[in-house]
């Protein structure tokens, strides 16, 4: 086998066969889609058995509930040279039937390809400044967590996640898949940036991070403390994590003014005062975070929380208007 694909499949009797044939497992005898059912009570199982029947390369699997339970037992049980992760309401591209030439052919440890989210593309070929250099590659990876920190739309070596013992952290309910990518690209020793698309990410309402949990905050906070625990003997990647914690703090923001419309601006200004948020906005220079995508963080910076609670309340109104 040259690729296994591992898709986590939880309530998804309307997506889910079109994820697994998005794999094109019925035309490539070299492709394997492990699909594995995380609890799900509608008609996922059901589909997936039924699918499973049809090609013996389709495999279907079961886990505990949560994502990261269910990527864990796909890499358990992949037999192919390359892994990649599917989403359940996702696709996966292959322009011009090059995957398998280039897969075949490929030294490195990583390959990361651009991605459409909706119809818009994620150019992360043009984006990344140095291709050939990992560190660079890592910095820049955790100063813009939210293009490059997704699990999809990459190739992973399962040999060398293998070696390195790695899987995804099932106590994190949030982030847990930038923080089993940061844990993979230290192991890595050459990456590799492709121009073609490869990853179709759809918008959903039904996003996790889309319903309310009174947890969340704390969750985030849990998956920030672990990648600073994963970075701790990298000191020069000190000055790009605070970055990443800043893009996590918008994030978290942005998902609580989503399903929260009370004591938001209370709840922002007591966040900001936590040593490890206030420790990044003392340390990032104006300069650095004076730009339209993080003008909230300048507010907060200078403590007008009152303006970064507009910025925040106006995403979630454009991002409503991006689903619909």
């Amino acid at each position: 086998m040259l690729l296994s694909v591992i898709i986590p499949a939880y309530n998804c009797e309307k997506t889910i066969i079109q994820a697994i044939r998005s794999t094109e497992v019925y035309l490539d005898d070299q492709v394997e889609v492990i699909v594995v059912n995380n609890g799900s009570t509608d008609k996922t199982e059901l589909l997936i058995k039924q699918e499973a029947r049809k090609n013996s390369r389709i495999v279907y699997a079961e886990s505990k509930k949560g994502a990261s339970n269910a990527r864990n037992k796909g890499i358990e049980m992949a037999r192919a040279k390359w892994i990649t992760f599917l989403d359940a309401d996702d696709r996966l591209l292959n322009p011009n039937n090059k995957l398998e030439e280039l897969l075949v052919s490929a030294k490195e440890d990583l390959i990361v390809g651009n991605y459409i989210v909706n119809k818009s593309e994620i150019d992360l070929y043009s984006m990344t400044k140095s291709k050939n250099n990992c560190i660079s590659i890592i910095k820049q990876m955790l100063e813009n967590p939210t293009k490059y920190m997704t699990v999809w739309g990459k190739f992973y070596k399962i040999n060398l996640i293998r070696k390195g013992n790695l899987r995804f952290s099932e106590n994190l309910a949030y982030s847990e898949d930038s923080e089993f990518l940061i844990r993979y690209v230290l192991l890595c020793k050459k990456i590799r940036f492709i121009k073609e698309n490869i990853y179709n990410y759809t918008l959903s309402e039904n996003s996790t991070v889309r319903k309310y949990n009174s947890q969340m905050i704390h969750e985030y906070e849990k998956a920030i403390l672990q990648v600073k625990k994963d970075l701790n003997e990298y000191s020069e990647f000190e000055n790009s994590f605070k970055f990443f914690v800043l893009m996590q703090f918008n994030l978290m923001m942005v998902h609580h003014f989503f399903v929260k419309s009370n004591n938001t601006t209370s709840k922002l200004k007591q966040l900001c005062k936590k040593d490890y948020i206030r420790n990044a906005l003392e340390a990032i220079s104006l300069k650095n975070i004076l730009t339209p995508r993080l003008l909230p963080l300048v507010f907060c910076k200078y403590h007008l929380y009152l303006c970064a609670a507009t910025i925040y309340k106006l995403r979630v109104i454009q991002n409503n208007k991006k689903i619909r």
